[in-house]
């Protein structure tokens, strides 16, 4: 495999540091320490380069919080200074990482998301009419269970400088859970890691088990089978090179293998046998939550219509790829957010 070299100075370009604070700001522009970093700006990108040429960077602390939707989950959010040098990394390391990864990757990778993932599920379906199997299965807990060593290899294998190198051995262990292990989940760098580390398992799948109807988006993985049989083989496979090569577990509790003629639960979206595609009942409990909340927050004065836009922005992108017309019409018929959402939601799903 080809390795890059002359990666570092790459980095610490001040046009590149400066592409990374515009993308690391970009919709948080008001936040006091974005307000603070930009005042200082050209001073604080150089103050930047240079302690990154000398090796004498350090990376700030974490702030912890918890988000609850869908799941509970621990968020680590680096200081802004952080996240400016996080997209510098990213700006030059991510299209050296996406060269490598399989068609059938899709997650953080322009053009390649939830949507288009479920459209290629839907396409494998098709393929096999009713006969056959689906597997679908994650890992357990998956970020806090990236092995820092195997991670470090997997990009020595692909890039050839080793200032760069260092650099990133130093942010992944910055973010340990504990020592050589996990990584946080918030960080951009976290994203494009986690991609990078299942894609040995994504090449092993194609390659030496030869399954031609897989995808992957992150460590959620799928593929249909011809029969019940090849299915569970395919999963045991799949298992074993995870366990065995990157230090992971599947979790019990989301490994599935059911007939291609049942429906199907994938990234948000439930496949029914006659191809109609539902958005899941979570997400519509999720919904119907978050509308009475809005309901209470614009009564009380605490909210303008700008914020309900924004706050309702998710559903209207995951219900316009969906069945969903009928269900949103009637949902916000009978929970009226002073009609903001109603409007923008039938303007948003018949493409006016």
């Amino acid at each position: 495999m080809h390795r890059e070299k002359n990666l570092f100075l790459r980095v610490v370009e001040f046009n590149n540091l400066y592409r990374a604070f515009v993308g690391a700001s970009a919709g948080k522009r008001e936040r006091p320490e974005v307000r603070e970093f930009e005042y200082h700006l050209e001073t604080r990108l150089c103050a930047m380069r240079r302690e990154l040429l000398a090796g004498t960077y350090r990376w700030g602390a974490y702030r912890s919080f918890v988000v609850c939707d869908p799941k509970r989950r621990t968020i680590r959010a680096a200081p802004f200074r952080d996240r400016v040098v996080h997209h510098a990394i990213f700006n030059i390391l991510d299209p050296i990482i996406q060269r490598g990864f399989i068609a059938d990757t899709y997650a953080c990778i322009p053009g390649r998301g939830t949507h288009r993932a479920v459209q290629r599920f839907c396409a494998f379906v098709e393929a096999r009419r009713t006969d056959g199997y689906v597997v679908q299965c994650d890992m357990h807990s998956y970020f806090a269970s990236v092995d820092h060593a195997v991670l470090l290899q997997l990009l020595a294998r692909r890039i050839g400088d080793a200032r760069f190198l260092e650099l990133l051995a130093s942010l992944i262990h910055h973010g340990a859970d504990e020592p050589g292990k996990g990584m946080p989940i918030g960080n951009l760098t976290s994203q494009l890691f986690a991609n990078l580390y299942l894609d040995p398992l994504d090449h092993f799948v194609k390659e030496t088990l030869r399954v031609r109807h897989y995808l992957r988006y992150m460590d959620d993985l799928t593929l249909v089978a011809g029969d019940r049989a090849l299915a569970r083989q395919y999963l045991a496979a799949v298992e074993r090179y995870a366990r065995e090569r990157l230090e992971l577990r599947l979790n019990p509790r989301r490994t599935v293998v059911a007939p291609v003629r049942h429906p199907r639960d994938l990234l948000g979206y439930v496949r029914h046998p006659d191809g109609r595609i539902r958005v899941r009942r979570r997400s519509v409990r999720r919904l119907c939550a978050r509308l009475d909340r809005l309901r209470w927050q614009i009564d009380a004065g605490q909210v303008e219509s700008g914020f309900v836009h924004a706050s309702l922005a998710s559903w209207f992108g995951l219900a316009k790829h969906a069945d969903a017309f009928r269900l949103s019409r009637a949902i916000f018929n009978v929970r009226d957010v002073h009609n903001l959402g109603k409007r923008l939601l039938v303007r948003t799903l018949r493409g006016r």
